[in-house]
């Protein structure tokens, strides 16, 4: 017999061993990849979210932080001068549920909106907020008269703070009892007749979108009498 012979009637033996994969195998690998996709997809935007939700936070307390700084500081500087329209003012309102007060004060702590005003020592300071129509948040409004004048709560140029103020709560202790509202010419009220409060406590919140921030301090005004 020669080679070729053999060789053409040797029998073959079938290569065993190897496969396509079936229909299910497929299914399920893809579903599986789908799944895991399914999970990173989720860690990433969760991630994405929580980052934005903390850097609105941190603007936002930076920003409550600053407003209630310049609030307390033009508290503190409160001045007692008898016959100036007003002194001391302090307004208890709500927008809804939420505090919404102002209020209305001769202050030594001078900071002209336009600093080619000529101002002197003394500024009448005024903080106001402003609600549109069917809005939980407001717009802070501080106003600056100095000298000051014989207008009381007008006057003056004002400019906006910030439009995130979900509430703005004042309080005023007399030296034994806190009070919501402040009159220091309301000649029938012993307590605040041409005073200044003893202390003030100022409590702000601020809102942005899913972010809130409330902030708080007390001040203690050196020029007030105590009782």
């Amino acid at each position: 017999m020669s080679l070729l012979t053999f060789l053409s009637e040797k029998r073959r033996v079938p290569f065993e061993g190897v496969g396509g994969f079936t229909l299910l195998e497929v299914l399920i690998a893809i579903s599986i990849l789908a799944l895991m996709a399914g999970i990173v997809f989720s860690v990433v935007l969760g991630s994405t979210r929580r980052s934005r939700a903390l850097d609105e936070e941190m603007e936002l307390r930076q920003t409550a932080g600053a407003v209630l700084s310049l609030i307390a500081e033009d508290v503190k500087g409160a001045y007692v001068q008898p016959g100036s329209v007003p002194f001391f003012l302090g307004r208890d309102a709500f927008n809804r549920d939420n505090p919404a007060d102002g209020i209305d004060l001769v202050t030594t702590a001078v900071l002209p909106v336009n600093p080619m005003t000529v101002s002197g020592d003394l500024a009448e300071v005024g903080y106001t907020i402003i609600h549109e129509a069917d809005s939980e948040t407001g717009t802070l409004y501080r106003r600056e008269q100095a000298p000051p004048d014989e207008s009381g709560d007008d006057g003056g140029e004002s400019f906006e703070m910030t439009d995130r103020v979900q509430s703005l709560n004042l309080r005023y202790f007399d030296g034994e009892s806190w009070n919501d509202e402040w009159d220091s010419q309301d000649q029938a009220r012993d307590n605040m007749k041409g005073r200044i409060p003893n202390e003030i406590e100022i409590e702000i919140t601020l809102e942005d979108q899913d972010a809130l921030v409330t902030l708080r301090t007390i001040v203690s005004p050196p020029m007030a009498v105590k009782r």
